[in-house]
């Protein structure tokens, strides 16, 4: 019944008509123009958030970026002890829950 209710509502919100809006409302929200982004200068100097550290700067992103990457992509920040960490926890998890259908169905036949 929720995921019902959950579907139509996602289905109303998709597919709901987008109107017109005006450039009053345009002012009175505060959007702009596409004309004001155009005249609007561009700054193109790179900041501390554009540089990733599991990609080499030497190398294109096109050639590391794909679902199979060339080789010398890597970088020593990939892997470690928290993606081991990670892991362990999602086989624990899974273990719990496998644990959680044998119990339940042992109960079930009793």
């Amino acid at each position: 019944m929720l995921l019902r209710v959950f579907a139509i509502a996602i289905t109303l919100i998709v597919t709901a008509p987008i109107g017109q809006v005006s450039a009053h409302q345009h002012a009175a929200v505060g959007l702009v123009t596409a004309s004001q982004v155009a005249a609007a200068p561009v700054d193109t100097t790179p900041t501390g958030d554009t540089i990733n550290e599991f990609y080499p700067e030497e190398r294109s992103l096109g050639d590391c970026l794909s679902s199979l990457p060339k080789p010398g992509c890597g970088s020593d920040a990939r892997g470690g002890w928290r993606q081991t960490l990670v892991f362990a926890v999602i086989l624990a998890g899974l273990a719990f829950i496998a644990w959680r259908i044998v119990v339940q169905s042992r109960k079930a036949r009793s």
